[in-house]
């Protein structure tokens, strides 16, 4: 039964004879890999370093009702080890840089007895072909053994990591997008070096008598760059009537310097990426470096995120978990942090607005916590608008009642 047995082969058809369209499904082995176009390309490398390096430094926890959960046996493989082999950054960091040039980053989900995961391991994308079951829909991976041998896994042991995909099974590699662009790019820094290897300086001899022989030109010629060698390159004495004009031209056409910027503006718009990510700094309006890292994270960042979040949350979680409110979840406030001032000034106001703890401020500044830092506190100074317009006195007298969250003052005769 599909997908551990073959389908029955169709019977053979004209088309099918030896000979005839035999190499319609082939590629050829020389075909360009991603590792070395994105190793031949600054821009790829470049866009592919920004997005891996950014997701490898979030922190990723497992959360239960907003609240970290050390003990979770999750912890430990989101935001230590997933595997003996690599760290945390590491692990998200490769399976980036899969995702951004094969189009897809697959880990194989490593179960104990009792089917919690222990381990994720990353799988050669280029291995693993997935496969739908025509009898119910389900997604299956083809995982391509070192021995040659197929392995067949259901899709809840894999995590897919991909990118825009037109039939959501497969992403589309970003390299065969810009595949055009990267051709156009090559021929341009060949023609570049072809007029490097040309004449950009010279000197024109201009001799009166135009009725020189070949071997009176050249001895002209040699007696010329000889006295010319011995003065330094710098001064010649001529006679005869003879002048010397230097001459240059540019090595590289000045349109050719713009081919760069296009291939990094086609590059960024590829992988999501703002322009001024790649150097491109032309069209940038923003004044401070946290307004353009905010730009990048809504553009970039948060998408990819939602999807590692989505992938993990699905097949990490048993429904249990689910249900009693765990979930995975990126730090993605590291990415925000704004200058000095700015950051007193919001913790001054979460502290004060009663948003956040003392103890929440000291966490993120990597500080010990406060024995009195772990309860809500808030100012005095700021009153509901109701007491304000209801009981003006307060505002001279005092603050409203504890005990009266109306702030009703009791009157005498009243009963408590």
């Amino acid at each position: 039964m599909w997908p551990f047995g073959r389908k029955k082969r169709a019977e053979k058809k004209a088309r099918d004879e030896p000979g005839r369209n035999r190499n319609r499904n082939l590629r050829s082995i020389n075909r360009p890999r991603a590792d070395n176009t994105i190793q031949g390309n600054e821009a790829i490398y470049a866009a592919v370093s920004r997005i891996a390096n950014t997701m490898g430094m979030i922190p990723m926890h497992i959360y239960k009702n907003y609240t970290i959960q050390p003990s979770h046996p999750l912890e430990r493989l989101l935001a230590l080890e997933p595997n003996p082999n690599f760290t945390a950054f590491g692990f998200r960091q490769t399976m980036e840089v899969l995702r951004n040039t094969e189009g897809n980053a697959y880990a194989l989900r490593i179960p104990d007895k009792l089917g919690m995961t222990t381990r994720l391991d990353i799988l050669n994308p280029t291995r693993v072909m997935p496969m739908r079951d025509p009898a119910d829909g389900s997604v299956w991976y083809q995982i391509m053994l070192d021995d040659g041998k197929p392995y067949i896994v259901p899709g809840y042991m894999l995590l897919n990591m991909r990118h825009m995909s037109a039939n959501g099974e497969k992403g589309i590699r970003p390299i065969d997008v810009l595949r055009k662009s990267l051709d156009y790019d090559t021929q341009v820094k060949e023609l570049s070096l072809d007029q490097l290897d040309g004449v950009n300086h010279g000197i024109m001899l201009t001799v009166p008598n135009s009725g020189l022989s070949q071997e009176q030109k050249d001895e002209l010629v040699d007696r010329f760059l000889e006295t010319y060698e011995k003065s330094g390159r710098s001064v010649v004495v001529l006679e005869g009537g003879l002048t010397a004009t230097s001459f240059s031209s540019s090595p590289v056409d000045s349109q050719l310097l713009d081919v760069e910027r296009i291939t990094r503006n086609r590059v960024a718009t590829v992988y999501n990426l703002p322009p001024h990510m790649l150097g491109d700094y032309s069209d940038t309006s923003f004044s401070t470096a946290e307004q353009q890292m905010q730009e990048f994270l809504q553009l970039t960042i948060i998408p990819i995120v939602q999807q590692w979040e989505d992938e993990y949350n699905r097949k990490l979680l048993t429904p249990q978990d689910y249900a009693e409110g765990y979930r995975i979840r990126f730090d993605t406030d590291a990415l925000t942090r704004a200058d000095a001032l700015a950051t007193a000034q919001t913790n001054q106001m979460a502290i004060r607005g009663g948003w956040r703890k003392p103890n929440e401020v000291r966490q993120s500044e990597y500080r010990p916590p406060d024995p009195y830092g772990d309860k809500l506190m808030g100012s005095r100074d700021i009153l509901p608008l109701q007491i304000m317009v209801e009981k003006p006195e307060l505002l001279l007298g005092g603050v409203a009642t504890p005990g009266d969250p109306d702030g009703n003052t009791p009157t005498e005769g009243s009963e408590n």
